[in-house]
């Protein structure tokens, strides 16, 4: 099938913009773009074309506007299989890191939905940790831009390609970002798991292959909103589009059904491993943010403030119809809702199976998953920011 945008009318745009950015005057600039063909920004034809428009106005926008850097050179990779992402971003590691060379500025840039995005990340985080070379390279020489291109847009650059582009006009300078790291505290083997899981199949809920330890760039979370997000999941492959709304009373009327809820004792440690809080309650969601002032895809203001961590207990269907736009616009702060707190590590204990979720891909957890892990990694992945953040 011809694609009304192609990854070349992406490349195009990016590379234009990354050429006339003072972030990297006078600097050989090389970006590598990893697109998934089968997203929604190549498959709608009513989305492909209004970008393909788009992109293509930014770049007549911008024609008369000098180049600052020595050069920008750009190569495209699409992905053909399952875990295709992770090989072509160990691939380009590999590569810049045999090149060793000091005066080069490298982006590597997600073109497709949240899976491509998550999976390029998660590799370039695990890549980090093969060794001085490794780590030197990702932190000081690799930046990542994540192309809000899917339909959940969780933890890109941009909720919408329209930010995207705004931001790279701008003023921007480098940062590293943390990420969320998820593990069960005493290791697990597939035999226990799967006894664990009972009657529930977890294949069924995420890719199998989607295993400890997991990664988010964004927002890690467990309960009502893993399950949201495995139901909006499940009706896109049938029917593409953005149906969280739709999700979030369907979801409600048969959660507790599919995931009784059980009974959690969430102990929170700050930076330096002490104890500074802990909550025994059952829960409907609990979220956990590489930060604070974090939103999901679409905007959803779970994580409102500077604290990471959003707790909600036990909601009936009919508050949770009633209240879920206080979950989008943050206003649930301050009510017997949620609360919100902070920390660095979170020790999760849970009694019963429950979805997790991160950064839109998710997996199920069994009793046998817990105690749970949830903590705050050290800066590592390079990102741009604005100049006023």
């Amino acid at each position: 099938m011809d694609l009304i945008l192609t990854p070349q009318d992406i490349a195009e745009c990016i590379s234009s913009l990354v050429a006339r950015n003072k972030l990297w005057s006078r600097k050989r600039v090389f970006l590598y773009f990893i697109a998934n063909k089968t997203a929604g920004c190549f498959t709608n034809s009513a989305k492909a074309e209004h970008l393909k428009k788009y992109f293509s106005s930014v770049i007549s926008e911008i024609a008369d506007q000098p180049q600052c850097v020595e050069s920008v050179t750009y190569k495209i990779f699409s992905t053909e299989y399952a875990g295709h992402a992770k090989d072509l971003t160990k691939s380009v590691v590999a590569q810049l890191i045999a090149s060793d060379d000091p005066d080069c500025e490298n982006l590597i840039v997600t073109a497709g939905g949240d899976g491509t995005s998550l999976e390029v990340q998660t590799t370039l985080f695990k890549e980090a940790m093969q060794g001085p070379k490794h780590n030197d390279a990702i932190m000081n020489h690799i930046t990542i831009l994540r192309l809000p291109l899917g339909t959940g847009n969780d933890g890109t650059d941009g909720h919408k390609i329209e930010e995207t582009i705004e931001l790279l006009k701008g003023g921007l300078v480098f940062a590293n970002d943390r990420a969320v790291r998820i593990y069960p505290e005493k290791e697990v083997d597939d035999e226990t798991l799967a006894s664990a899981a009972g009657s529930k199949d977890p294949a069924k809920y995420g890719d199998p292959e989607f295993r400890a330890p997991w990664y988010s760039f964004n927002i890690a979370s467990l309960g009502l909103d893993a399950y949201v997000v495995y139901m909006t999941n499940t009706v896109k492959k049938k029917l593409p589009g953005n149906f969280y709304h739709l999700c979030v009373p369907l979801s409600g009327f048969v959660y507790d059904k599919d995931f009784p809820l059980g009974n959690a004792k969430i102990e929170m440690f700050s930076e330096d491993g002490s104890k500074t809080e802990e909550l025994s309650t059952q829960i409907t969601l609990m979220a956990f943010g590489a930060s604070g002032y974090r939103v999901y895809g679409g905007g959803h203001k779970v994580l409102p403030d500077e604290n990471n961590l959003c707790v909600a207990p036990k909601i009936s269907l009919w508050n949770l119809i009633k209240e879920n736009h206080r979950f989008v616009d943050g206003s649930f702060k301050g009510t017997p809702i949620a609360s919100l707190h902070s920390a660095a590590k979170v020790r999760l204990s849970y009694d019963k199976s429950i979805l997790m979720q991160c950064d839109g891909e998710t997996a199920m957890l069994t009793p046998a998953h817990f105690p749970l892990i949830i903590e705050l990694t050290d800066p590592c992945l390079r990102v741009l920011k604005p100049v006023s953040l």
